[in-house]
C-alpha cells in the first residue's frame, strides 16, 4: 500500500526493507533511484509543478523525520509508517551495507570545503568501504562529472545537490548514468563529512532535531520550520476532512 501524503505518493517501507531492496535491485542490475521525502519538501512539491514532476520519477519516495511519520499515522492510523525513518541514520546504514557487501560508492555533492574531510571521517568509520569517488556539488549538470560517474564502476551513488537540484539531476540524466542505485541526501553528504553537526541524541529520540537545527540557524530556518511546520499541520487536517489518502 502507498500512503498519499500531500500530493506525494509516500512508499512506507522501513529500513531493513529499503536496504533489502537495494541489495536485491543490485543483484537483478536493475536501476533504483529513491529519497527521503521530509515536510519541507513535501510543501514546496506542493508550489512548484516542476519539482512534483521530478519527484514522481523516482523509484520510490520513503519518509523522513518525525513530520511525515505523524501524518501518516493520523491518516491512516495503525495502516501508516511503521517506523519513523531519519534519512541521516538510513544513510549510515547504507554505507555499512556498502562496506559489508563490498560495494563501490560514489559521492556527488556536499560544499566544496566538507568534502575535504569526508573521505577520511568515511574511513575511521567504514575502515573497508570502497569509495569510487568524491565530486562536490556542481549545479551545471555537466556532462563531464556524468561521464566521471558512469566511468567510476559505481554501486552506489550519494547525490547530494540539495532541492529542487537533485531531483531535477534524477530526472534528466539519472536514466543517462549507469550506477544503479542512486540515492538524493540533499545535505547529507555535509552531515557525513562532519562540517554539520547532528543534534544531540534526547532531540533525535524525541523526533526534534527539527528544533536543533531550529536553534543552531534561526535566521535562516525560521520560515522553514515556525511557518512551515503549523501549514503542513493544517493540509494534513484537511485531507484527512475532505482528502483521499489510501492509492
Amino acid at each position: 500500500m502507498i500512503l498519499k501524503i500531500l500530493d506525494l505518493n509516500i512508499n512506507p517501507s522501513d529500513c531493513l526493507q529499503i536496504l533489502d531492496s537495494i541489495q536485491s535491485n543490485l543483484s537483478s542490475l536493475t536501476k533504483f533511484s529513491f529519497l527521503n521525502v521530509n515536510v519541507y519538501i513535501a510543501l514546496r512539491a506542493r508550489k512548484e509543478k516542476q519539482l512534483l514532476t521530478d519527484l514522481n520519477q523516482y523509484s520510490a519516495l520513503f519518509a523522513d523525520g518525525i513530520g511525515i511519520y505523524w501524518a501518516s499515522k493520523f491518516l491512516y492510523g495503525k495502516n501508516g509508517l511503521c517506523e519513523r525513518i531519519n534519512g541521516t541514520d538510513l544513510y549510515y546504514k547504507v554505507l555499512e551495507l556498502a562496506e559489508k557487501n563490498e560495494y563501490k560508492v560514489f559521492f556527488f555533492g556536499g560544499d566544496e570545503k566538507h568534502i575535504v574531510s569526508l573521505e577520511a571521517r568515511l574511513k575511521a568509520l567504514y575502515p573497508n568501504l570502497n569509495i569510487s569517488g568524491i565530486v562536490a556539488r556542481d549545479l551545471s549538470f555537466s556532462k563531464k562529472i556524468l561521464e566521471k560517474l558512469n566511468q567510476s564502476d559505481s554501486d552506489i551513488l550519494f547525490l547530494g545537490l540539495g532541492t529542487p537540484y537533485q531531483e531535477k539531476w534524477v530526472a534528466t540524466l539519472g536514466k543517462k548514468c549507469n550506477i544503479p542505485i542512486q540515492v538524493s541526501v540533499g545535505s547529507g553528504i555535509d552531515f557525513l563529512s562532519g562540517a554539520y553537526k547532528r543534534a544531540p541524541k534526547l532531540f533525535r529520540k524525541f523526533g526534534l532535531e527539527w528544533l536543533f537545527r531550529l536553534l543552531i540557524e534561526p535566521k535562516r530556518l525560521w520560515k522553514r520550520y515556525l511557518v512551515g511546520i503549523p501549514t503542513f499541520i493544517f493540509l494534513i487536517i484537511k485531507q484527512k476532512i475532505f482528502g483521499k489518502n489510501q492509492i
